[in-house]
């Protein structure tokens, strides 16, 4: 049985060094590593043969060695502050150094896809929030096929997680609801249905992201037509709401007091709500959306044993756990969905989860955000 206390300490310090010989701060990483633990407690690890996490196996002893030899270069479209923790959490659960890369989907697809046309990838694994932009660089030979995780074959009995033959993967998905700020609304009085953000007492009040700003807003602005309302869009814009460009400013706004209530990805806000900031989410009965997160094992990365171990975390049940406790819904369906704090979200075959699909953004996404710029006189 691995000494998992001293082990993590050890681990963790590695990432700390990792991440501030890439330019990030030290300090950071190790905010970062305090913070895991505080989100969810750090499971049982057992590295006498192979790895087992959570009474799951995650790697053979050949695979956990050579892992442990080697180092992740690992290319992320997710929140900073996600992957960061993320980075920090692997590192502490299997003694493996991880380097990592942050920017936005869009701009990490244009970097990888440069980097891989001309012969130079640095990337052993790349994880992207936009399904089409996973799409592509499978198209373009980013990916190669990995069916080695010891969960594969459950991963492929279950709907929307394995692509392209095993190209690439679901590896969590965005939740998205809404928040109020708790300086300016009481408990008692806080919006607990979609409709609620309708009251006139938040005319003025309510904050929104564009529904062309991505693909969660746009998969926002579909949940809300067809699950809330037809007339949900107009009656909303009758709120004359705040819009906003990126979902990161209108957190700040909110945290602020400058709106008292707003849509809001789950991951983003729970993160805020846990570093302080008087901020409150809310679960609806009624549903919330859902996107992709989507994740793939390179050709520079295919014979790194660091990175074929970093796939197999990401869908084991401590990897998908630790996703869960940070305010995602998993992928894998076989295992119960963790609590985010003291909130609990819908599984992802729950049907209160309404997930936006590829196949719907590539048919009818650019008509939504037309049609939704029209109704809220958005110019963008």
């Amino acid at each position: 049985m691995q000494n998992f206390r001293v082990a993590a300490v050890a681990a963790l310090g590695a990432l700390a060094l990792t991440l501030s010989g890439c330019g990030g701060s030290s300090d950071a990483a190790d905010s970062a590593a305090d913070t895991t633990v505080e989100i969810l407690e750090m499971p049982e690890i057992d590295d006498s043969d192979g790895l087992v996490i959570a009474g799951e196996q995650v790697a053979d002893a050949a695979l956990l060695k050579a892992a442990r030899d080697e180092k992740l270069t690992w290319y992320t479209g997710s929140g900073s502050e996600s992957a960061e923790l993320t980075a920090a959490r692997f590192t502490a659960e299997t003694g493996v150094d991880i380097e990592m890369t942050r920017m936005p989907s869009a701009k990490l697809n244009e970097r990888v896809l440069s980097e891989a046309g001309a012969g130079r990838l640095g990337a052993d694994v790349v994880t992207v929030t936009d399904p089409v932009l996973a799409e592509g660089m499978a198209a373009e030979g980013v990916f190669v096929p990995y069916t080695k995780m010891p969960v594969h074959k459950q991963l492929e009995g279950m709907e929307n997680v394995v692509w392209d033959g095993g190209t690439y993967f679901t590896s969590y998905y965005s939740a998205y609801a809404f928040a109020y700020n708790t300086s300016l609304v009481e408990e008692a009085d806080a919006p607990q249905t979609w409709e609620d953000l309708l009251d006139p007492a938040y005319k003025g009040k309510v904050g929104i992201v564009s529904a062309g700003a991505g693909g969660t807003v746009q998969g926002l602005a579909a949940f809300q037509e067809e699950q809330v309302s037809k007339d949900y869009w107009s009656r909303l814009a009758a709120q004359d709401p705040r819009i906003f460009d990126t979902t990161s400013v209108q957190l700040e706004a909110l945290a602020r007091g400058e709106i008292e209530v707003a849509t809001a990805g789950f991951n983003s806000t729970y993160g805020a709500e846990v570093e302080g900031a008087p901020v409150r989410l809310v679960v609806p009965d009624q549903g919330m959306s859902g996107t992709f997160n989507m994740q793939g094992l390179t050709t520079t990365g295919k014979d790194n044993p660091a990175a074929q171990l970093f796939m197999n975390w990401t869908w084991s049940k401590s990897g998908q756990e630790f996703a869960a406790a940070q305010g995602f819904v998993g992928a894998r369906t076989d295992i119960e969905q963790v609590k985010t704090g003291d909130y609990q979200l819908p599984k992802a075959d729950d049907p209160s989860f309404v997930v936006y699909t590829p196949e719907e953004a590539a048919k009818k996404g650019a008509d939504i955000v037309r049609r939704w710029n029209q109704t809220f006189g958005y110019g963008g």
